[in-house]
């Protein structure tokens, strides 16, 4: 999957645009009293300051694990991204809908000028070209993860735990929506001479706002409960195990993932009768020996191990590696 040095380049390249983004697009708003700019002055602000959270999840992820937290702390990624996502809907969708039924409501056509038009016209294309590139290094940071994960670029943006890197890229996707939108609203309001079409675009980004929140939350929110590994991971762990002579049936496996390339197992493992105290150690260490190369992904494993289901050999045996 991605690395952390590539979401995090992602994330302060989509942190730079969107703040360079966000004061052309207020002032276009401001000159040309269109409510589909300033809902799109809005959706930026709301990005930037969600690179910000995203920046923080990402830093404090890598702090090490202690007595407090022994497994580490790569579920602050999951929960920074789950706060990325509340603010794109209260800060954008929100301000987008309120603009919006406002104009409505209001309907006073708002004569522009022709280098008004201009101004508003040159900051939406210099800002679609600006999330344009920033969605090409989202998504050849994705195009990675998905290459190193075996999966297609589609599977790897539904499911991977890269929350990251996939809230820059459905961020970009929205922002390329919403200037459209925008574009268009600003374009008919002209032509007709009405601000109902301006306003209705208005409404329309903060639908698109909305889709995404509840997409990137939802994912997230899943994680922070305790997703478990995908099932491929699973299914190779189980391989690996089950590789061993000694190892006669694997009675429960659980896994969770921990962080965006971190994942916690746990499993009961049925072996043969007659392995002595001495052998259980050194097949505890040969497991964990082939799941650190095999799948580096796992960062701490807890196998106990059974005679039979009713008879435990020995307690948990813990892995971890940093």
């Amino acid at each position: 999957m991605a690395g952390s040095h590539e979401s995090k380049t992602a994330v302060l390249a989509a942190l730079f645009a969107n703040g360079a983004i966000a004061c052309g697009k207020l002032a276009a708003g401001a000159l040309t009293g269109s409510g589909a700019m300033f809902a799109e002055g809005a959706h930026s602000i709301a990005d930037t300051v969600n690179q910000g959270f995203l920046l923080v999840g990402i830093n404090l992820s890598d702090t090490k694990p202690d007595d407090e937290h022994p497994h580490g702390y790569g579920k602050e990624v999951f929960f920074w991204t789950f706060l990325a996502a509340v603010f794109i809907f209260v800060a954008g969708a929100t301000f987008s809908f309120f603009e919006g039924i406002r104009s409505l409501f209001d309907n006073e056509f708002h004569a522009r000028s022709a280098a008004e038009l201009g101004v508003a016209f040159g900051v939406l294309g210099a800002a679609f070209l600006f999330e344009c590139a920033v969605l090409v290094i989202a998504t050849r940071a994705l195009r990675r993860g998905a290459r190193e994960s075996g999966w297609s670029f589609w599977r790897y943006l539904r499911d991977s735990p890269d929350v990251t890197t996939k809230m820059v890229f459905f961020e970009d996707s929205a922002a390329l929506t919403g200037l459209v939108l925008a574009a268009l609203g600003l374009s008919i309001s002209e032509a007709v001479a009405s601000e109902t079409p301006d306003a209705v675009a208005s409404i329309l980004i903060g639908f698109v706002l909305t889709a995404v929140a509840l997409m990137i939350g939802s994912q997230a929110r899943s994680l922070l409960l305790g997703e478990a590994a995908s099932p491929e991971i699973r299914a190779k762990l189980r391989s690996i195990v089950m590789e061993f002579d000694e190892v006669e049936l694997i009675v429960r496996m659980l896994t969770m993932q921990l962080g965006a390339e971190s994942v916690l197992v746990t499993g009961e493992l049925q072996v043969q009768p007659d392995l002595t105290a001495e052998e259980i150690e050194h097949l505890v260490r040969r497991i964990d020996e082939a799941t650190r190369s095999q799948l580096p992904e796992i960062s701490s494993a807890f196998w106990e191990l059974h005679r039979h289901p009713l008879e435990t050999l020995a307690g948990p045996r813990r892995s971890e590696r940093s």
